[in-house]
């Protein structure tokens, strides 16, 4: 879901999403909801999208359990 939306068409997709998850919101709730869900949406095409691997951190660490000492 990538591009340029329209906030008519965020407006819309918000609307589906609450319809399908079962909520329902004020309008009042709805109207401050509807204002973060551009950034929200940004976020999650953010998420989404490929990266390469040099996008990856360069340090990877692993924490083995601490053995018994004898």
């Amino acid at each position: 879901m990538s591009g340029t939306r329209t906030p008519e068409a965020l407006a819309a997709e918000f609307d589906m999403f609450l319809a399908r998850a079962g909520v329902t919101l004020t309008p009042e709730h709805r109207e401050t909801a509807l204002a973060s869900y551009p950034d929200f949406r940004a976020q999650i095409d953010l998420l989404h999208a490929i990266r390469a691997h040099t996008a990856e951190p360069s340090n990877i660490y692993t924490l083995f359990p601490r053995r018994a000492e004898s």
